[in-house]
């Protein structure tokens, strides 16, 4: 603890300091999340302009619709963000040495992707701290906090949704990875009715998952250099604010669907290097943006972990990567979509100069 307690400290101040400091250009969802937020304050329900949408889960925008002004939700993010490291560090003691827990904390408190995004209004801070008080919770063995704690993480973010399926895949046994399941089913069943009534389709998540869909995956990202392949580079699309409405969000989301997956029919090779590219992105040190150095220096370290086969305490470790692969290379593989299960990384980059925790 002598030594955790001053990287706890940095983590938060780096995460603070970005919040104080953050400009337009780290909040590029802000009008979603702020018009959301407004509407909710206003009483018209999950709405842009006065017009239902489901363009993000509802959990963030509840979030910083308690909050007197939407900007403020920056200082909410940092917040999240900084907590999200004594509970990381929690989750290393339980799953490792003391000394790996403590150089994955290490990593994560200066963790400049973690440090910007906490620094911003989006919602990866607070999914980020979920998914750590999830994997608490689950290495502890409380099934039913961490249940909750997976609700609130698929109210956030949807993927969470996986974890499930790759913990029962690892854990080889499907009663406790049933119940979490049972559990986001609960929570998201009035999000999918409320869609289901107001856009006469079902929509159990968002309505955008076609566009980061073709986000990742569509033509332009062939006139690109290979590293900048599946990120959403050489596409432009309708402007939330148009899209809200009457199923109008719906019908173009399913169409970008379609055209992304008719893309990958048609030219299979092409869509085959671009998820080479996202996977290059992910899992070396070849980075999109320079605030990607530590994740960088990680991923090298965390091939050195597999390559010494490093076993953690409780398999948790291995799905977390699992869902974060898949996610990368099915939407984007950008830092901000990533940086959810950085402490994961962190926590098998750290193990590397040992054969076993």
């Amino acid at each position: 603890m002598r030594w955790a307690l001053p990287l706890l400290v940095l983590g938060a101040a780096l995460r603070f300091w970005f919040a104080a400091t953050a400009g337009e250009l780290r909040d590029d969802e802000r009008s979603r999340y702020l018009e959301i937020a407004r509407s909710l304050r206003a009483g018209e329900g999950f709405a842009i302009a006065g017009r239902p949408t489901a363009q993000s889960m509802p959990l963030w925008p509840a979030a910083l619709a308690l909050l007197p002004a939407g900007e403020q939700g920056r200082w909410l993010a940092a917040l999240f963000s900084a907590l999200s490291l004594p509970v990381a560090w929690a989750v290393g003691r339980k799953l490792a040495e003391p000394k790996v827990a403590l150089l994955a904390l290490a990593f994560l408190a200066v963790d400049l992707d973690q440090a910007v995004l906490g620094g911003s209004i989006l919602a990866e801070p607070l999914f980020t701290l979920l998914l750590c008080l999830f994997a608490l919770a689950w290495v502890n063995g409380r099934v039913a906090w961490a249940s909750l704690a997976l609700a609130a993480a698929v109210l956030t973010r949807p993927e969470a949704v996986l974890l499930p399926f790759a913990l029962a895949a690892f854990g080889r046994e499907w009663r406790r990875p049933l119940v979490l399941l049972a559990a986001v089913a609960i929570a998201v069943a009035p999000w999918a009715h409320r869609n289901q009534r107001v856009f006469g389709a079902f929509v159990p998540f968002t309505s955008t998952a076609g566009i980061a869909f073709h986000s990742g995956m569509n033509p332009g990202d062939l006139e690109q250099p290979f590293r900048k392949r599946g990120q959403a580079r050489n596409v432009e699309y309708r402007h939330g604010r148009d899209l809200a409405g009457s199923g109008i969000e719906v019908t173009y989301s399913r169409a970008k669907m379609t055209e992304a997956l008719a893309f990958a029919r048609e030219r299979p090779a092409a869509a085959a290097g671009i998820v080479l590219s996202k996977l290059v992105q992910l899992w070396t040190p070849l980075q999109r943006k320079g605030t990607s150095a530590v994740y960088a220096l990680a991923t090298l370290l965390a091939w050195w972990a597999v390559w010494r086969r490093v076993r953690f305490a409780r398999p948790l470790v291995g799905p977390m990567l699992v869902v974060m692969t898949l996610v990368g290379v099915t939407f984007l593989a950008i830092p901000r979509y990533r940086a959810p299960y950085h402490p994961c990384v962190f926590l098998l980059a750290a193990a590397a100069p040992w054969r076993r925790t």
